[in-house]
Parts: C-alpha cells; sequence; structure tokens
C-alpha cells in the first residue's frame, strides 16, 4: 500500500509492518510525506515510526516550510513540537516569507497558555527572538497584531523595544508601522489602550502618512475610534493620497461610525488625490444607508474622480441595483463615460450581473458602445464567464463579431476564461473562433493555459491548427507548458500531432517551460521520452536543468540528472546550476550538486559566487555548508561587494552576525566606496544590525563616491530610533553629499515622519540650506506632498519664496509632483506667486494640469491663474491638459474659461493632434471639433489628426474624423497615408476594412518604397494583408526585399495553392528565403511568375508579369544599380537562350518584340485552359523542368490543340481535348514526384501521351525525345 494511504488511514500497525518506503514513494513531486502526516494529525509515535522507516527530515515545501512551520500552523502541540526538534528539525529555518516558527506560533496558536509554553521552550532552545520576516515584522509586531499582552510583555523582558516600527525590505516595500497601528489594524482596544499606557504617540503616522486613526476606521472599531479620540487623535490627519480616517469609515460601511465622526465636524466632500470623494468611497462598499446619510449631510453627486468614474459607475462596479436605481431616480446621467471610454454598461459587464445590466439597457444604455480599447460589453461579460448575461447581449443585438485594439473577439476570451458552454453558443450564433489576436494567439493558445481538456478537445474538433504559432514562435504546447500541471492535456496535444520541439523566438522548448513552471516529474518525464531535447538551450543559455534548479523540486534536478541532463553547462549570465540553486534555496540541490563535482567557487559573469547568491536569500544553512566545503570566503564580485555587503543588503542580521564571527571585513569597500553598513542602511535599517556593527568597528562616517552617509540613506528610509543612536555615537549630523544635499534635504525627499524633520531641526541644520540646484527642504516636502512636514518648516522660518536654479517654486513642486489640494492652498495662502513662470515659463498651473486634479486646476484658475499662459514650446494650459490623459470635465471647464482652442505647439500641434495622440475619449474628440477645431490641421510632420488617431488604434475615432471630412488620403511628409500609420501599428482589422471602404489608397507608396503590404508583410499580419489583396493592394509594388518566405507561405494559404507547393515552403532548404541572393534573378521571377498567376488570372497580372520575367530592366539612376541590373540581365538572357536552343527555337527570338508577345499570349491560354495548375517545384535541380515543361506544352501540344478547338467543336474534339488535359495533367504529377522510376506507369503515360498524336497532328519525337533526354 501507498505511505500517504497508510497516513490517511491513520495506522500505525499497518506502518510498522512495512519493510521499507519504495524510492519512487520517497521522491514524488507532492508535498514532503512528514508535511502531509503532521497535516493529518498523526500520533507522536506514528511520526517516529517514519523518521525510523527512512522518511527523510528537514524538508522544504514550496513555500519554504520545514514541519517545524507544518506543526506550528496544524496547532499539533507541545510534545510534537519537542519531538521534532529533538529528532533535528532546524528550529531557526526561515520560510519564503522569513517567518519563524515564532512568529507563526504567535499568529496561529489561538491558546494563550499553549503559546506561552511554546516560545519559553523555543526561547530556552536558543532560539533567536530578534528575527524579522521579509516585511520588516519583530516578534512583538506580531503579538501587537494578534493580541497578547502576556507575549508582549514577555518579549519586553527579554530586551525587545516595543518601539520597533516594522522596517519592510525593497521587495516588500509596505508601511512602516508601530506596534500601535498594527494593534488598531486587528481591532484589539485592550492592546491599543496597554500602548497607550507606555507612551505612545497617538498619532504617529507610516511611511504612508497613516495615522492610527486611519487604521481603527479601516477596522470599523467604534470603540477603538472613540478611545483614540478621546486621547488626543487628530481628527484632521490626512494619507499621502489625501485621504481623511472618514474616507477609510465610508469604505467600511458603518453608519455608527461615519454619524460619529460628522459630529465631530468632517467635510461631506472631502477628496483624495486621485479625486474619490466620500460618496465615491460609499458606492465602493454598497450601503444604501450611508449613501442617503452623506446626501443628506450635504455631499455632491456631480464630482468625478481622475479617471471620470462618476459615483454610478462606482456603483455599478460594485454590483448594486438598489444604489444604481436611487442615482437613476435622483436625476443623474447615466450616459457619462469614465476615462478610457466606459460606460455603467461596461463596468455592470464585468461585475456580471444580469438584473443591473437589464436595468441600465431598460433606461436606455447603448449595448453596442464601445471602450476606447475597442472593447464592447460582450468582451467584458466573456471575461466574467456568464452564459446568462451572454445571451442576454446577443439577444439585444450585440456586435458578435467585435475585435479590441489586440485584436481579441468575444470568443477568444470566453476560450481565454475557459467556459465551453460559453465558447458553444458563441459557435452556435456564428462568431469566428479561428481569429487571432494581435500577437497571432488563436483561441486554442489561449485555452491551453487554463488546463481544460475539453475546450481544448473542442477547439481541435473545430479544426484549429494544432501547430499554428504566435509572433512569438510559441505553440499551444508551449502555453500548456507553462501553466498547465495537467499531463493529460499535454498527452491529448501530442497525440494530436503538435510539434513537441517547436521553439519560441527566444529559443525555449516546452520542456524549459515545464521546468520553468514548476511542473511535476510525471509531465517533465513524458516530454523527456517523447524525445524534447533536454540540453536544448534558450536565448539566454540556460537549459532545462538550469530552470529546473532555479524553480523547481530538488525530485526534478535529481530526475533530469539521472536522464543525461548536461549538470556543468553555465547560462549566458555565466550562472551555474549550483547558483540557481542557491537562489531557490534549495540544500538537498546543493548538497547533490556540489557531490556532482560542480565547481563551488564558479563566478557568473559580474564576479558573483554562489556564496554571495547564498546570502541574498537569508538561508544560514546552506551558508554554513558552503563554508564547510571550502567556499572562497573572499571573493568580491564586478563591483566589490563582498558577502557581507549582499547579507547587509537583504536585511539578515543572523547571516551577518555569522559571517562577522568568521573574520569578514566590517570596513570593507566597493568599488562605490559603500560600507556594509551604507548596505544596512539603505532600506531604513535594522537597529540591533547596526548597533552590531557599530559595536564591531563599522565606520558611522564612511562616504560613498558622492559623499553620501549612512545618515543620509537612513534618513530617507525613516528611522529615527537609529539616528539618534548613530548620533550619539558621533555620526556627523552635518555632513553634505555631493549635490550640497543635508540630512534634512534627504528627511524631506522621502515619505519620513515628521520627528525625523523636527529631530534634524532642532540639531540645528540650516533650514534654508540649497542643493546646487537651488532646492530647498521645502522644494523637497512639496515634492513628497508632505502636508505637515511643510507646515512645520514654515513655522520654523523657511523661506517659502524660494526658487531654485531653474525658477522653481514651492508651487511648481507641489502642482507637479499632485499633491494634495489642502498643500496647494496652504502654500497659495502663505502668499506664493499663482502665475510664478519657470525658465521654461511654466507655471504651477501647467503642473496642475499634467497631474489631472480638478480641485486644484479650479482653485488655481479662481485665485486667478492665467490660462492663456505660453510655454517656451508654445503650449498653453489646454495642450497641457490634452498631453496627460486629462479628463473631459477638465478640459471643458477651460474651454468655457476662454482658453485659445486653436493655438499650436513649436510642433505646430494643435490639441485636437495630442488629443489623438494621447488616445482621449470621443466625448473629447467630438468636443473639440464643435468647438471649431479644424479636423485637417496639420503639424510639422504633416501628420493629421487622423494619421495620429490611426497611430493609437482608435476606431471610434477614426469613424468620427472621417464623418466630420478628415482627408482619408492626406499624406504626411514620408508620403504616408493614414493607411500606413495603421499598418504600422498593427492596429485592428476593423480599422483598415474601415478605411479601405472609404477609399483610401491601398496602393500609396511611401518616400522609402513601402506600401500598406509591404508594411503588413513585415508584421507579418495576415489578417491585413488578406484584406489588402483583396482589396486590389499591388503586388507588383513589392521590392524583392518586401517579398518573405512567410509571405510567400501566407499567399499560398490564403489562395489555394496545391499542398505540393506547400510542401516545398515547409521542407526544402533551397529557397529558404526566397531572396535573390540565394537563386538567381531569372528563376526567383519564374517562381513569382508560377506563385501570382495563381493568384490572378486576370490578363493585366499575366501581361505585366510576363514583362517583369522577360523584358529587360528600366534604366535605373545610380551607375552601380544599372551595372548590377545589366548582369543579372545577361545571366537571364544566357539561361532563357540555353532553353530556346534545347527546345529549337532560335536563341534571340526572345529579344524580338514578337516572340516576347507570343510567349505573354502563350501563357495566358495556359492557364486559362489548364484548370488544376499543378505546377510545382522540387528541388533546384528540376527547377529548369518546370520552365522546359510549361515551354514544351506552349510550343507543341497546346499550339495544335488551339487549333483544333477554334476549327471544331464536335464531342469528339472535346472527349480529346478533356483526355489530353488529364493525361497532361497526370504527366505532371509523375514527372514532379519522381514516379518515373515505374517503368510500367511511365511507358502507359507515355504511350498515351503519344495517342493523341495523330489526331492533334504533333511531332511525337519532338516532344517524347526532349522528356526522354530531361529524364535522363
Amino acid at each position: 500500500m501507498e505511505i500517504r494511504k497508510i497516513i490517511e488511514k491513520n495506522n500505525i500497525e499497518l506502518l510498522k509492518q512495512t519493510k521499507s518506503i519504495p524510492k519512487t514513494e520517497l521522491e514524488k513531486e507532492e508535498k514532503p510525506i512528514l508535511h502531509f502526516a503532521i497535516e493529518k494529525k498523526v500520533s507522536k509515535d506514528f511520526i517516529e515510526e517514519l523518521i525510523s522507516k527512512g522518511i527523510k527530515t528537514n524538508s522544504f515545501d514550496k513555500k519554504g516550510r520545514n514541519e517545524l512551520h507544518i506543526a506550528i500552523i496544524n496547532n499539533s502541540g507541545i510534545e510534537m513540537i519537542e519531538l521534532l526538534i529533538g529528532k533535528g528539525i532546524n528550529m531557526n529555518s526561515n520560510d519564503r516569507k522569513g517567518k519563524t516558527i515564532l512568529h507563526l506560533a504567535i499568529k496561529y496558536t489561538k491558546n494563550n497558555q499553549d503559546l506561552m509554553k511554546i516560545i519559553e521552550i523555543l526561547v530556552e532552545k536558543g532560539m533567536d527572538i530578534h528575527s524579522k520576516d521579509r516585511k520588516g515584522r519583530t516578534l512583538l509586531n506580531y503579538a501587537c497584531q494578534y493580541n497578547s499582552i502576556q507575549i508582549i510583555e514577555f518579549l519586553i523582558g527579554k530586551g525587545l523595544n516595543i518601539h520597533q516600527k516594522t522596517t519592510p525590505s525593497l521587495i516588500f516595500e509596505k508601511s512602516v508601522m508601530s506596534n500601535l497601528h498594527l494593534a488598531c489594524k486587528n481591532n484589539s482596544l485592550e492592546v491599543v489602550q496597554y500602548l497607550i499606557e507606555k507612551k505612545f504617540d497617538v498619532n504617529q503616522k507610516t511611511n504612508l502618512h497613516e495615522s492610527v486613526l486611519h487604521f481603527a476606521c479601516r477596522k470599523n472599531s467604534l470603540e477603538v475610534i472613540q478611545y483614540l479620540i478621546q486621547k488626543g487623535a487628530d481628527l484632521k490627519t490626512k494619507t499621502n493620497k489625501n485621504k481623511s480616517p472618514f474616507h477609510f469609515a465610508c469604505k467600511s460601511n458603518s453608519l455608527e461610525v461615519i454619524n460619529f465622526l460628522f459630529e465631530k465636524g468632517f467635510d461631506a466632500n472631502s477628496k483624495t488625490t486621485l479625486g474619490k470623494s466620500l460618496l465615491h468611497s460609499a458606492c465602493r462598499k454598497n450601503s444604501l444607508e450611508v449613501i442617503q446619510y452623506l446626501i443628506q449631510k450635504g455631499a455632491d453627486l456631480k464630482p468625478r474622480t481622475t479617471q471620470d468614474e462618476s459615483v454610478l459607475h462606482l456603483a455599478c462596479k460594485s454590483n448594486s441595483l438598489e444604489v444604481i436605481k436611487f442615482f437613476v431616480e435622483k436625476g443623474f446621467d447615466i450616459h457619462q463615460k469614465a476615462s478610457f471610454g466606459k460606460t455603467a454598461l461596461h463596468f455592470a459587464c464585468e461585475k456580471n450581473s444580469l438584473e443591473v445590466i437589464q436595468y441600465l439597457v431598460e433606461k436606455g444604455l447603448d449595448i453596442k458602445a464601445k471602450t476606447n480599447k475597442n472593447e464592447t460589453t460582450l468582451h467584458f461579460a466573456c471575461g466574467k464567464n456568464s452564459l446568462e448575461v451572454i445571451k442576454f447581449l446577443v439577444e439585444k443585438g450585440v456586435d458578435l463579431h467585435a475585435r479590441t485594439n489586440f485584436g481579441k473577439t468575444a470568443s477568444n476570451i470566453a476560450c481565454q476564461k475557459n467556459s465551453l458552454a460559453v465558447i458553444k453558443f458563441l459557435v452556435e450564433k456564428g462568431v469566428d473562433i479561428y481569429t487571432k489576436t494581435r500577437w497571432g494567439e488563436t483561441s486554442l493558445h489561449l485555452a491551453s493555459p487554463k488546463n481544460s481538456l475539453d475546450v481544448i478537445q473542442y477547439l481541435v474538433e473545430k479544426g484549429l491548427d494544432i501547430n499554428e504559432k504566435t509572433s512569438y514562435n510559441e505553440t499551444v504546447l508551449h502555453y500548456a507548458s507553462q501553466s498547465s500541471l495537467s499531463l493529460e492535456v499535454i498527452q491529448y496535444l501530442v497525440e494530436k500531432g503538435v510539434d513537441i520541439n517547436a521553439k519560441t523566438n527566444y529559443n525555449e522548448t516546452s520542456l524549459h517551460l515545464a521546468c520553468q513552471n514548476s511542473a511535476s516529474i510525471s509531465i517533465i518525464q513524458y516530454l523527456i521520452e517523447n524525445d524534447v531535447e533536454i540540453d536544448q538551450k534558450t536565448g539566454g543559455k540556460k537549459t532545462a536543468f538550469h530552470l529546473a534548479c532555479e524553480y523547481n523540486t530538488f525530485g526534478v534536478i535529481k530526475f533530469l540528472v539521472e536522464k543525461g541532463a548536461d549538470i556543468n553547462t553555465k547560462n549566458n549570465q555565466n550562472e551555474t546550476a549550483l547558483h540557481l540553486a542557491c537562489r531557490n534555496r534549495s540544500l538537498d540541490a546543493v548538497k547533490f550538486l556540489i557531490e556532482k563535482g560542480l565547481d563551488i567557487n564558479a563566478k557568473t559573469n559580474e564576479n558573483e559566487t554562489i556564496f554571495h547568491y547564498a546570502c541574498q536569500t537569508n538561508s544560514l544553512e546552506i551558508i554554513e555548508f558552503l563554508v564547510e566545503k571550502g567556499v572562497d570566503l573572499n571573493a568580491k564580485n564586478h563591483q566589490n561587494e563582498t558577502a557581507l555587503h549582499y547579507s547587509l543588503q537583504f536585511n539578515s542580521f543572523e547571516i551577518t552576525q555569522y559571517l562577522v564571527e568568521g573574520g569578514f571585513d566590517i570596513n570593507a569597500k566597493t568599488i562605490h566606496n559603500e560600507t556594509p553598513l551604507h548596505f544596512g542602511c539603505w532600506d531604513g535599517g535594522r537597529l540591533e544590525t547596526i548597533q552590531y556593527l557599530v559595536e564591531k568597528g563599522a565606520d558611522i562616517n564612511a562616504k560613498t563616491n558622492r559623499n553620501h552617509t549612512i545618515l543620509h540613506y537612513i534618513c530617507e528610509n525613516s528611522s529615527l530610533e537609529i539616528i539618534q543612536y548613530l548620533v550619539a555615537k558621533g555620526l556627523d549630523i552635518n555632513a553634505k553629499a555631493n549635490r550640497n544635499e543635508t540630512a534634512l534635504h534627504f528627511a524631506c525627499r522621502s515619505s519620513s515622519s515628521i520627528e525625523i524633520v523636527k529631530y534634524l531641526v532642532e540639531k540645528e541644520l540650516y533650514i534654508n540650506a540649497k542643493t546646487d540646484f537651488g532646492k530647498t527642504a521645502l522644494h523637497f516636502a512639496c515634492e513628497s506632498n508632505s502636508l505637515e512636514v511643510i507646515e512645520y518648516l514654515v513655522e520654523k522660518g523657511v523661506d517659502i519664496h524660494e526658487k531654485t536654479n531653474s525658477n522653481e517654486t514651492a508651487l511648481h513642486f507641489a502642482c507637479r509632483n499632485n499633491s494634495s489640494f489642502e498643500t496647494i492652498k496652504f502654500l497659495v495662502e502663505k502668499g506664493l506667486d499663482i502665475n510664478a513662470k519657470t525658465n521654461e515659463n511654466q507655471t504651477p498651473l501647467h503642473f496642475a494640469l499634467q497631474n489631472n486634479s480638478i480641485d486644484s486646476i479650479q482653485y488655481l484658475i479662481s485665485k486667478g491663474a492665467d490660462i492663456n499662459v505660453v510655454t517656451n514650446r508654445n503650449q498653453t494650459a489646454l495642450h497641457f491638459t490634452c498631453q496627460n490623459d486629462s479628463s473631459f470635465g477638465i478640459i471643458k471647464f477651460l474651454v468655457e474659461k476662454g482658453v485659445d482652442l486653436n493655438a499650436k505647439t513649436y510642433q505646430n500641434q494643435t490639441v485636437l493632434h495630442l488629443a489623438c495622440q494621447r488616445h482621449l475619449s470621443i466625448e473629447i474628440i467630438e468636443y473639440l471639433i464643435s468647438k471649431g477645431v479644424d479636423v485637417n490641421e496639420k503639424n510639422n510632420r504633416n501628420e493629421t489628426a487622423l494619421h495620429l488617431a490611426c497611430q493609437k488604434n482608435s476606431f471610434d475615432v477614426i469613424q468620427y474624423l472621417v464623418s466630420k471630412g478628415a482627408d482619408i488620403d492626406m499624406r504626411a511628409d514620408g508620403n504616408q497615408t493614414p493607411l500606413h500609420f495603421a499598418c504600422w501599428n498593427n492596429v485592428s482589422l476593423s480599422i483598415i476594412q474601415y478605411l479601405v471602404r472609404n477609399g483610401v489608397d491601398v496602393n500609396a507608396v511611401t518616400h522609402t518604397s513601402e506600401t500598406a503590404l509591404s508594411i503588413a508583410i513585415h508584421n507579418a499580419n495576415e489578417n491585413v494583408i488578406k484584406c489588402l489583396l483583396d482589396n486590389n493592394a499591388n503586388i507588383f509594388k513589392l521590392e524583392r526585399k518586401q517579398i518573405t518566405k512567410q509571405f510567400i507561405h501566407l499567399f499560398s494559404q490564403l489562395y489555394s495553392f496545391n499542398q505540393d507547393l506547400n510542401n516545398l515552403l515547409k521542407s526544402t532548404d533551397n529557397f529558404s528565403d526566397y531572396q535573390i541572393q540565394s537563386i538567381d534573378s531569372f528563376k526567383f521571377k519564374a517562381h513569382k511568375l508560377i506563385l501570382l498567376t495563381r493568384f490572378n488570372n486576370d490578363e493585366s497580372v499575366l501581361q505585366r508579369f510576363a514583362r517583369i520575367c522577360f523584358q529587360k530592366p528600366k534604366e535605373e539612376r545610380f551607375s552601380q544599380r544599372r551595372r548590377r541590373k545589366e548582369k543579372e540581365q545577361e545571366k537571364e538572357k544566357e539561361i532563357i537562350s540555353q532553353l530556346f536552343k534545347e527546345l529549337g527555337f532560335d536563341s534571340n527570338w526572345i529579344d524580338s518584340k514578337k516572340g516576347r508577345e507570343g510567349i505573354i499570349k502563350d501563357f495566358e491560354k495556359l492557364y486559362e485552359q489548364n484548370e488544376t495548375k499543378d505546377f510545382t517545384i522540387i528541388c533546384e535541380k528540376k527547377e529548369i523542368k518546370v520552365h522546359k515543361l510549361i515551354l514544351i506544352i506552349r510550343s507543341e501540344l497546346f499550339k495544335g490543340m488551339f487549333q483544333l478547338n477554334v476549327q471544331d467543336s464536335s464531342n469528339k474534339v472535346h472527349d480529346y481535348s478533356r483526355k489530353s488535359f488529364e493525361t497532361i495533367n497526370q504527366l505532371i504529377y509523375f514527372f514532379y514526384h519522381d514516379k518515373f522510376d515505374d517503368t510500367k506507369v511511365t511507358q502507359s503515360i507515355i504511350e498515351e501521351f503519344i495517342d493523341l498524336k495523330d489526331y492533334y497532328q504533333l511531332n511525337q519525337n519532338s516532344i517524347i525525345d526532349l522528356i526522354l533526354k530531361d529524364l535522363d
């Protein structure tokens, strides 16, 4: 019986009877056996029995957790924990999030007495209580968050600092929170009271300026909120996004809390920097009661966010029919559009509520409306997989075939979302499932990652090509391997003939992707058994083995080695598998690879050793093992960084301590003169680490090449406690960086707390000090949007009118960096000049317009900001607005205020050019044109608004511009039409079709000889190529370099070329790219003749192409070009002359006008009469034969046959003609498929051919002799 089944039965007797556990069971890729057993709550004795049977200990799951982590999470009890520690399970191990078993114990153990015993036992056994997780949270932070005063007091007794804040790493960038914030986050009044009694500041803020009151309002605890206000919490405090505590309360939907806060004097119309009012927040949470209350208190219904979202849009986002009805009954305009052209109906379809959708349609919302990305309501509904909603939309006439700007149809999205019922319904309704996205993805590609065999089978049965490739050369198997954990899906695809060794543009096979995405051994085994090349390298020179070491389990790594994977290969960064295994924190893999002989001191291109990598991962076990194996401890990377620099960069105290005790140079410098202490302070630092380094002799005043001290680093990353410690140790607080930046500049530049700024000012740092660019502390504070710091600096006497070297004031900085309305208002009220100009002639209003802040813009204009000031680049306020994704409301506001609509920038661009260039909504375009902006105005490059709209894939805008008289054939500087712009930017097919339907010149040629067709060929856009060809795109305007193998292949598919030509293009290397350098010009032209006469039997096509093939080239402008052409012509004549000589013609006949006309005429007749046209070429050797055969038939058989057909129309002649055609076709087939080895077939064909001679009066010897001569 399988070991896991025994564990599930919890039968220890059955386990004892099991003599040994098979190796295959031990190496399964599922979760480790001991983990499985602990989760199944087996007894302590059962675990002991498993270990005695050789089950591996200290194994890790995908979250980096060992057996002790699992035991703690599952509340397995103190005895189990003691047993596991006794069996050698590492109790100091961190999981991938940096959590130790102590962190997890505080979080998961609900019984305080049990928790206390666990912590006491672990601490007694020497566990480090100072460890932090990767979010910078200590055990004390956890205790405060998870409501355990007993544990808090125990940890304080063990020396932990109650005021220590979280210190997030670069990877986990979150709020820097105090323990009081964490207690409020978990709604624990008891802990909040305890901490405030411990002198915690009730108004302290995170680095995002969130106060403890914000946290309490977010959690909706009236008791905690009342207590904090009673203790002096500031009700007017705001975050860096201008959110008040009231915004958080409205989101939390407690009328009781909201009512309490209103009584304290909150403004019902306050907004965040994103323009969200309290009413917006309430709508998002769907409480009609709260919404009605806010309106009663004076909340305005009209304001829209910076994304142009109204309260109705947010109500639709929240799916509340009750709230939506309320707004509609209040007279709300339901037709308003948000940014990107989304209507309320789009939002409703996105949230999938049939009731809401039906109501909005009844109220007149357009079911066919499209967003700026050309998304319809059906696209959104398919994204949510609701068949009920989709049926309703289809019944109401939604466009089933609409495509987004990325080329996705509703069926593409349905396949992506994996709903077979929806897909079948759409197909029944006539939706084309064969369309491709902009990147060449078919519905089959999109369905494959979702692991749904029934959808994939359905699509294959419907005829989707299983080997179709995207523009990145990815097959369906690549997509399945990236995310499918189903062997069944991959087996099905392989059985159906998918190319298992196909490679992407990055040279990745399905095996690479499977190893990279943690596929099981069974999938990897299946791929290898089906002959996927195991050592194939990607574009980055990574093999499957590299990817397994970097991303997968130890079982997969061992399996690949057993299958012969090359373990010594390196990627293009020169990383070995050992480097990657270290990054993956897999001790087993590291041990295994070193045993296999991999170089423990191998270096990457940047001179990083595996020891550097190990120090990044916080895995002391791996580091100790490497040291034991003799790794080079003194190795430095290309920037002279040691392993100690690495450990400090990733904030690991335990590893730092280990390295320093091991003799690492504590003051080692990089090429930038950064010491390990600089690295330790990069991210705000960790007090205990910095204290340790200083005690060990680290130089606290060391400077980098840019003169940065550790003080500059810390001031930028919010740690007053560390600053105070270092200053007490002699750190120079007045040190300046290279640009004359002081610590105060760094503190104001960041999101630092007010405490650091106050501390530095109290230490008498000069408050008006300037950098080399003339920036003061106030400018930096305005940049970081810290009103609290700004107010403090002004109070302390900072010069508010100081300007930088480029003449920017504090108000410019506040407006440019999207500071809160309150910050801008404060600065204006303090007397800053509202129309001050920079060296570029830009006012604060220009900067505010860049950030789309309607409140700030309205305020500045109400205070006298000049809306017609022109910058040095001739940009007005309206240009700035249209250039920066602004809302319709702002544009309308400026126009109503009298801004000059027809002003042009230095590049001659109007506001309409900019609006089309920025892909602004159709609503804005319509408004600007209605106000008289010229639709055909040109910029400096002679581009009109239509050119730019075509560049941005704005179908609705293009339609509107054309309807308003936009010239569809207007030429830009390079002679480009809007169609060229559309083709270059791979826009949706519907735009191309629209332009063509409206008469754009499909054959216009740019100054660089590009046509719309040549551009489409370059982009490999099959749908556009077909559209252009169907609309008379002239192939003869293509240059040789523009005709690619892919185009010819596509051409053959589009116009039903015979299978032989397809086989040729797929298999032969002789004509791999159809370029002039690989085959001579005559042969190349003959190929084109065969291909293009298959496309169209039109007389003009044949005549023009015959001229291309047989006429002398025209005189060229440049002599070098002429000489090359003459040389090609001579070569053509030589080949043609030889052919005609063999056929018995005069070699000079080709030069005569009559001869050329005869060839043209005969070719016309040949292709008109021969219905099958099975002419093809197998290899270069037989290429000339196709021309001979054509000319033989032309000169002999057809000459006689045409004459007879003219003279006699009897049935006998008709039958003989038909028979002759069948015979000729057979002859061609056998001739070009090497069938002449069968003498019987050959003889019968020739005899049948000869039988026709009497009737046709043909010279049999001239024909047969020539054929047999060729065969020899």
